[in-house]
């Protein structure tokens, strides 16, 4: 299995002071170039399955991957894992003493998301879409307490664990056929993606070294029975140098 990681296009909350910011934003304008260019980079892979976290700005960069799709729409099968979103979950506030919980987008929402995306395209089937049981109508996070990093370095342990299951050590074959490499594609967020690439090179690759994780940047993973393989990092060559943002701070 090739796993990309990708950070989302820049979110209104990258681009606003941290007291300014709000549960669930969605990407700016900028962003939305950044995910037309990512769009464009990937239209060129068969890929055999999209994951996205359920927060607006994941599933709106992922709309410029499946807008940019060449190839029949179901080479970009979609699923919704409600266990991929942002370290700490969905809350209003930016300090412990103003953290509330918020529910996020619920499953009716999503769904309508990708009707909308399939009803820009008339003359193709929709790609298929699966969203995680845990979503439903009170929405993915359901205005629980904001999750505390240990919490979050679990989730982290169990989500590589899932992939593994998944897509390598017992792959579905609805889902990937008869691929003997397949291409998995997750659209995620920089603090979250440093802790699944911190356990998956442990102990060989010293993530304190490592910069910020740049907006739609793309991580490259080999997964093979002796473990995770980096094949390249943080890569920004499908973005000209103006819309390169995120690599100064680590943002979320």
């Amino acid at each position: 299995m090739q796993l990309l990681l990708v950070r989302h296009a820049e979110s209104e909350n990258n681009a606003k002071p941290v007291h300014n910011r709000v549960c669930d934003p969605s990407i700016t304008a900028r962003g939305r170039l950044q995910a037309d260019c990512l769009g464009k980079w990937m239209s060129g892979l068969a890929i055999d399955q999209l994951i996205t976290s359920p927060f607006l700005r994941t599933l709106e960069t992922t709309r410029s991957i499946l807008q940019h799709a060449r190839a029949p729409p179901r080479r970009y099968p979609v699923s919704v894992w409600h266990d991929v979103f942002e370290n700490g979950g969905c809350y209003h506030g930016h300090h412990e003493k103003n953290f509330a919980g918020a529910p996020g987008l619920n499953q009716s929402a999503i769904q309508s998301f990708f009707q909308e995306i399939a009803a820009q395209f008339p003359d193709r089937d929709p790609p298929p879409l699966t969203l995680d049981p845990e979503i439903d109508e009170l929405g993915w996070w359901g205005g629980k307490d904001r999750e505390l990093p240990e919490e979050m370095q679990a989730r982290s342990l169990a989500v590589i664990k899932r992939f593994e299951q998944t897509f390598a050590q017992q792959p579905d074959e609805e889902i990937l056929g008869d691929r003997e490499n397949p291409v998995v594609v997750l659209i995620a967020h920089a603090d979250f993606l440093r802790e699944m690439l911190s356990q998956m090179l442990a102990g060989r690759v010293a993530m304190d070294a490592i910069g910020p994780i740049p907006n739609t940047s793309i991580t490259s993973l080999q997964w093979s029975t002796m473990g995770w393989k980096l094949t390249f990092l943080n890569s920004v060559t499908h973005l000209p140098p103006r819309l390169v943002t995120g690599h100064q701070a680590l943002l979320s």
